[in-house]
């Protein structure tokens, strides 16, 4: 019996092992793909950025209170530096609203707002429910074909990626680590998953957000909730 064992576990060794290296192989791959991508265009200081119109902010976490995480309050405290040296006018706070009380665009203006940030110049979009989803529709909704992309490093290399094999005009991006952060080795670590997903709905799947509503026009004057 134990003979029989041994030779069932070997051959199964055998047949897993392959796949378990190749399916390595296939990760290491596609991330490598898509860090080849955040190359260029690349600024930490907002003194250097170009005057492109239209800046993208990727959601991240908010508390009860509608008070930003820090990762998301270092985002937001980026574009406020930018906003008052004029270098944007337009900004998109992009993530999801799934309760009640969870409101991730609305936090984005709100905290904006109470930088001096006008509100007429903030767009919310409700449906960034990820990355991809977030750069399809300011391309497609909010017809957005130049765009300067900020979040912190581990997150900007997969969308620079997503935002080039979209085909924007020009994508520029910007660093927002201004604080080493509690789950930092964690999210590295998500990324490399992330990574193999963002290329599976460009390059396999041709993937289509889960929420497409009405073109948005950004030169016609808001009306808020």
């Amino acid at each position: 019996m134990k003979k029989f064992l041994k030779v069932i576990v070997i051959r199964l060794l055998k047949f897993f092992i392959p796949i378990i290296f190749l399916a390595l192989f296939i990760i290491w791959f596609i991330n490598y793909w898509v860090l080849s991508f955040s190359k260029d265009n690349f600024f930490t200081d907002v003194e250097k950025l170009p005057n492109i119109e239209v800046w993208l902010v990727f959601w991240a976490s908010v508390k009860k209170s509608l008070e930003p995480s820090d990762i998301l309050r270092d985002r937001l405290d980026v574009v406020v530096s930018a906003y008052e040296k004029w270098k944007i006018k337009k900004i998109i706070v992009s993530g999801d609203n799934w309760m009640e009380w969870y409101n991730e665009p609305l936090a984005m203006e709100l905290y904006l707002v109470s930088k001096w940030v006008e509100a007429d110049d903030v767009y919310r979009d409700y449906a960034g429910f990820d990355t991809y989803d977030s750069l399809y529709r300011a391309k497609h909704l909010f017809w957005v074909e130049e765009v300067i992309l900020f979040t912190q490093d581990f997150h900007l290399k997969r969308a620079m990626y997503i935002a080039k094999r979209l085909n924007y005009k020009e994508v520029i991006w910007i660093q927002t680590n201004l604080q080493d952060y509690i789950a930092e080795s964690y999210n590295n670590r998500r990324e490399i998953l992330a990574r193999v997903k963002a290329f599976l709905d460009l390059e396999i799947n041709n993937s289509k957000p889960i929420v497409l509503w009405e073109l948005i026009d950004m030169n016609e004057v808001q009306i808020k909730d």
